[in-house]
């Protein structure tokens, strides 16, 4: 591995993502800086985090996004197979390992079977629509209903 001591923020190392072993470091100076840097670029596939003090890596982890985050290790995340591994936006879309694979590369497909029986009780649905018909069709759709006729 090789490590770029002292990186700054438009260095071309800095551009891409690094498929590489090599680890630019780039320095700030309040963690709120160090919070901004990363909010203002896409969203890392992983981000990492090292602090003694669990206020930091709450505040990090709670104020960016990344694919996955990890505190104080460098990968032991990704060989987890019971968590997701993957990215969000430019670095990707999905989740890997395990049963996370199966999940992104599976397509849920929603069916809904109606029969023709309780048709009398969808003639809310068609027209005309008198104030009582639309009276129940607002109920039925509203979120306090657990219920729907449509």
């Amino acid at each position: 591995p090789t490590v770029v001591v002292d990186a700054g923020e438009d260095d071309a190392l800095m551009a891409e993502e690094i498929f590489g072993p090599i680890l630019p470091i780039f320095t700030v100076e309040e963690l709120e800086k160090s919070i901004e840097f990363v909010n203002r670029h896409e969203k890392p596939l992983a981000l990492y985090v090292f602090s003694d003090e669990s206020s930091v890596v709450k505040t990090v982890m709670e104020k960016t996004s990344s694919g996955g985050f990890c505190s104080n290790d460098g990968i032991v995340h990704m060989t987890l197979p019971g968590l997701p591994f993957g990215g969000v936006g430019a670095s990707g879309w999905g989740s890997y390992h395990g049963r996370w694979s199966f999940e992104t590369f599976s397509h849920r497909r929603a069916c809904m079977m109606r029969g023709w029986a309780l048709e009398r009780l969808n003639t809310l649905r068609y027209p005309p629509y008198t104030e009582d018909k639309l009276k129940w069709l607002r109920w039925t759709t509203s979120q306090q209903s657990s219920c729907s006729l449509m």
